[in-house]
């Protein structure tokens, strides 16, 4: 673990939010950070990624680099508190473990995230990857799955993230690279797609997929079905035979209303309940070992919501995490 340490940053100091009051706690209050805090009790480790190098090769546009710091500020001013009869995310201990200290090339970043991912679950903590573009989904599932046999993975995406390399990766490449990995832990059997819209993606990408064995419910099945009987779906399909499920959260699959700041946003989407009501079932999944939040860009965000509701993202998993 010596090796991960030297890859990351600490957090500031400045984004993590408390009110000075006992009995009105903050998450900033309660999520540990700094080395010497870090103990064998922590669950679940927080790890951003200031990488947008994937967003501009795939010629999208950039911003997603300040993304982590951003929904980290929004993270840290809610409160532990969730409105039910189950257990609390106050019960589960959260690290924060900072930035991962990016490299000279994209290549090289996304070695020593795959590195992190990779320690994080060898020490049995559930790790939350901040990005940054989504290209971090491909060295993130092969960090989580290095020692498994057989993994399943969800995409909620507007777009399949299925191009091929021309010449390198990019944030738009990343599950087509797992799957053409050698020997690639996730088969295109437990690869499930949720949100995938008409007009932005490509017919061959679409009919390759499913040629392959992957499955994809549009943005119309999701509506039409509702997101509780897709989800359920999904995991069985995502998880059958599969050892772990990893889960990654574009958060352009949300209608642009509700998350304006993205790096590729749409007039339709998601509604900001559906992503919130995966984000608490992924949570509740013990076979979820890890996930990602990509695409968020500050740059383009209005009046923070786009960075809030990743946040509440992070909270919902959380709370289902909580309660497994």
């Amino acid at each position: 673990m010596e090796t991960m340490w030297k890859m990351l940053s600490e957090p500031t100091d400045a984004v993590f939010f408390s009110r000075n009051d006992e009995s009105d706690p903050r998450m900033g209050d309660i999520v540990l950070r700094g080395k010497e805090n870090f103990s064998k009790k922590v669950r679940v480790g927080i790890v951003g990624v200031p990488e947008d190098e994937g967003v501009r090769r795939n010629r999208g546009r950039v911003g997603a680099k300040e993304a982590p710091n951003e929904i980290r500020k929004a993270l840290y001013k809610f409160t532990p508190f969730a409105i039910s009869k189950g257990n609390q995310l106050s019960e589960i201990t959260v690290f924060d473990f900072g930035n991962v200290k990016t490299g000279g090339s994209l290549e090289e970043t996304h070695q020593r995230v795959q590195t992190i991912v990779e320690s994080l679950i060898a020490h049995d903590i559930l790790p939350i990857v901040l990005g940054g573009g989504h290209d971090i989904s491909y060295p993130c599932l092969l960090g989580a799955a290095k020692k498994i046999a057989s993994a399943g993975a969800i995409n909620i995406d507007t777009h399949l993230t299925f191009r091929k390399p021309h010449p390198h990766r990019n944030n738009g490449t990343a599950f087509r690279q797992i799957l053409d990995s050698p020997h690639s832990p996730l088969l295109p059997g437990h690869f499930v797609e949720i949100g995938t819209q008409s007009f932005a993606n490509a017919k061959e990408h679409y009919e390759e997929l499913i040629d392959r064995g992957a499955t994809v419910f549009s943005l119309q099945e999701v509506h039409k079905e509702r997101m509780e009987k897709i989800l359920d779906v999904a995991y069985e399909i995502a998880t059958i035979s599969a050892e772990i499920l990893y889960v990654s959260f574009d958060l352009d699959s949300v209608v642009g209303s509700d998350a304006p700041g993205v790096s590729a946003s749409y007039p339709t989407g998601l509604t900001s309940e559906e992503i919130l009501k995966a984000a608490h079932f992924a949570g509740l999944r013990a076979k979820t070992k890890s996930i990602d939040i990509v695409e968020v860009n500050p740059k383009y965000d209005v009046d923070g919501k786009t960075s809030r509701l990743a946040a509440l993202v992070v909270m919902h998993f959380l709370a289902g995490v909580a309660n497994r």
